[in-house]
C-alpha cells in the first residue's frame, strides 16, 4: 500500500466511481423505461381507446337524439327540416363507426382487454345493424310507423348490451391504469432505495478516496511543501525525507537532486559574486582613470580641432591668394606677350625709320648737289650779268638771290644731314634698345610663363592641401565627437560599474541568506 503508485490508486478509484456511476445510470435508465412503458399503456388505454370508444358512444346517442327530433319534425309536417335532421343523424352514425374503428385498430395490451374490445365491437355491430340502421332507413323514408316499430322493438336491449360492453371495457381500462400506477409507485420506491444505497456507496468511496489520497498524495506533498518552504527561506542544509517508491518518491528524488544542484549553484554564485565584487571595484577604479584620460583626450582633440580650423582657414586663404597670383601671373604673361609684340612692332618701325632716313640722306645729297650746281650756275649768271652791263643788272640780282637760296639750301641740307645723322644714331640706339627690350621681354615672357606654371602648381597644391586639411579637420571633428561619445560611454560604464558593484553586494547579501551543507 505504501509503494502504491498514484496513477494506479487514481485509476482504481476512477474505475470504482465509473462502475458506480454506470450502475446508477443503468438503474435510472431502467426506471425511466419502466415509467415510460406504464405511461404509454395508460395513454393508449385512457387517451386513445377509451377516448375513441366514448366518442363513438356519444355519436350514437347524438344520432338517436337527432332521429327523435326528425320524427317530431315529420309528424308536424316539417318534412324538409326532418330530412335535414335525418342527414345529421346519419352523419353522426358514420362518425361513430369511424371512432369505433379507431378503437379496434388501437389494440390492447392484454388478452382480457382484447376480449372486452371484441365484445364492444360485436355489441356495437348488433346495435347498429338491428337498431340504428333500420331506424335511419325509416327516417330517410319518413316512415314514422316503421321508426316507432324499431324503437319499441329490441333496440333497448341492443343499447343495454352495448352500454354494458362499454362499461366493462371502461372498468378494465381503469383497472389497468391503476395497476400500472401502482407498479410505477413500487418502481419509484425501489429506485429511491437503490439511489440511497448508491449514495451511501458513493460516500463510502469518497471517504476511502480521501484516505487513499491523503496517504498517497497529501502527506508526502505536505512534507515536500514544508521542505520547499525551508528552501525558500534559504535553508539548503536539510535533507528531504525518504518516501514511497512512486511518483511522489521520484518527485522527492528530483527535489533532492535540485536542492543539491541549487546548493552547488549557490556556492558557485557566492564565489562568483566575490570575484565580481573585486572585479567591479577594479573596473570602477580603471573606469575612473579612463574617464580622466578620455576627458584629457577630448580636451586635446578640441584644441586640435580649433587649431585645424584656423589652419584650414589659413590654407584656404593661401589657396585663394595662390589662385589670384596665378590669375595675375597669367595677366602679366599676357601683358608681357603684348609688350614683346609692341617691341617687335617698334623695332620694325625703327628699321622703317632708318630706311626712311637713308632715303632722306640720299635726297639731301641730291639737294646738296643741286644747290652746288645752282650756286655755280648763279655764279656764272652773275659773271655773265656783269658782262652784260646795265642790261644784265636785273639778271645779276636774280642770280645773287639764286646763289643766296642755293647757299641757304645747301646750309639747310647740311643741317638736315646732320640732324638725320644724329637721328640715325638715335634710331640705331633705339633699335638696339628695342632689340634688347624685345630680348628682355622674351626673357620676361618665358620667366612669366615659368612663374605662371609654378603659380598654377602652387594653386593646385594649395587646393589639394586645403582639401586634405579639410578632410583632416573633418576627421579631427569626428574624432572629437567620438571622444565625446567615448567620454559619455565611459561615464555610462562608470555608472554601470557602480551599479554592478552595488548589485554584486546585493547578490552577496542575497547569497548570505542561504545555508548550505559544508563537506
Amino acid at each position: 500500500m505504501k509503494n502504491l503508485s498514484i496513477r494506479t490508486g487514481l485509476l482504481t478509484l476512477l474505475a470504482f466511481m465509473t462502475l458506480l456511476l454506470l450502475a446508477v445510470s443503468t438503474l435510472g435508465i431502467y426506471a425511466i423505461n419502466a415509467g415510460n412503458q406504464s405511461l404509454d399503456v395508460i395513454n393508449r388505454i385512457q387517451g386513445v381507446e377509451l377516448n375513441s370508444l366514448y366518442q363513438s358512444n356519444a355519436d350514437l346517442m347524438r344520432a338517436r337524439a337527432s332521429g327523435a327530433l326528425a320524427v317530431r319534425k315529420i309528424e308536424i309536417g316539417l318534412l324538409d327540416e326532418g330530412a335535414a335532421v335525418t342527414k345529421l343523424a346519419q352523419a353522426d352514425v358514420a362518425t361513430s363507426q369511424q371512432h369505433l374503428k379507431d378503437f379496434v385498430d388501437a389494440g390492447t395490451v392484454t388478452a382480457q382487454g382484447k376480449a372486452l374490445a371484441d365484445a364492444v365491437a360485436a355489441s356495437f355491430a348488433a346495435y347498429l345493424q338491428q337498431g340504428i340502421s333500420p331506424m335511419m332507413d325509416a327516417l330517410q323514408k319518413q316512415y314514422t310507423d316503421e321508426y316507432y316499430t324499431v324503437l319499441e322493438g329490441n333496440l333497448s336491449t341492443l343499447a343495454a348490451n352495448y352500454a354494458k360492453a362499454v362499461q366493462d371495457f371502461s372498468r378494465y381500462a381503469d383497472q389497468v391504469s391503476a395497476d400500472r400506477l401502482a407498479q410505477a409507485a413500487r418502481n419509484e420506491i425501489q429506485m429511491k432505495v437503490l439511489i440511497g444505497v448508491a449514495v451511501l456507496m458513493t460516500l463510502l468511496m469518497i471517504v476511502l478516496a480521501w484516505q487513499l489520497l491523503r496517504r498517497l498524495l497529501l502527506r508526502p506533498l505536505e512534507g515536500a511543501i514544508g521542505h520547499l518552504q525551508q528552501v525558500a527561506e534559504g535553508d539548503l542544509s536539510q535533507a528531504l525525507p525518504a518516501t514511497a517508491n512512486n511518483e511522489l518518491g521520484r518527485l522527492n528524488q528530483a527535489l533532492a537532486a535540485m536542492q543539491l544542484a541549487l546548493s552547488d549553484s549557490v556556492s558557485q554564485v557566492r564565489e562568483a559574486s566575490l570575484q565580481i565584487d573585486v572585479g567591479s571595484r577594479e573596473l570602477a577604479a580603471g573606469t575612473v582613470h579612463l574617464s580622466q584620460r578620455t576627458e584629457e583626450s577630448a580636451a586635446s582633440l578640441e584644441q586640435t580641432a580649433a587649431s585645424m580650423e584656423q589652419l584650414t582657414a589659413t590654407v584656404r586663404l593661401n589657396a585663394s591668394n595662390a589662385h589670384q597670383a596665378h590669375q595675375l601671373a597669367n595677366s602679366v604673361s599676357d601683358t608681357a606677350d603684348r609688350g614683346a609684340e609692341v617691341v617687335c612692332y617698334v623695332m620694325e618701325k625703327m628699321r622703317e625709320i632708318t630706311h626712311s632716313s637713308d632715303r632722306i640722306a640720299d635726297i639731301l645729297g641730291v639737294i646738296d648737289g643741286i644747290a652746288f650746281q645752282t650756286n655755280i650756275l648763279a655764279l656764272n649768271a652773275s659773271v655773265e650779268a656783269a658782262r652784260a652791263g646795265e642790261q644784265g643788272r636785273g639778271f645779276a640780282v636774280v642770280a645773287n638771290e639764286v646763289r643766296t637760296l642755293a647757299g641757304r639750301s645747301a646750309t639747310a641740307a647740311k643741317e638736315i644731314r646732320e640732324l638725320i645723322s644724329e637721328s640715325q644714331v638715335r634710331v640705331k640706339e633705339g633699335t638696339d634698345m628695342a632689340t634688347q627690350a624685345g630680348e628682355t621681354m622674351d626673357e620676361i615672357s618665358s620667366e612669366v610663363m615659368r612663374v605662371t606654371a609654378l603659380m598654377k602648381e602652387i594653386s593646385v597644391a594649395s587646393e589639394e592641401q586645403s582639401r586634405g586639411i579639410e578632410q583632416v579637420n573633418q576627421a579631427v571633428t569626428q574624432m572629437d565627437e567620438v571622444a565625446q561619445q567615448n567620454a559619455a560611454l565611459v561615464e555610462e560604464a562608470s555608472a554601470a560599474t557602480q551599479s554592478l558593484e552595488a548589485q554584486s553586494q546585493q547578490l552577496q547579501a542575497s547569497m548570505a541568506q542561504f545555508r548550505i551543507t559544508t563537506v
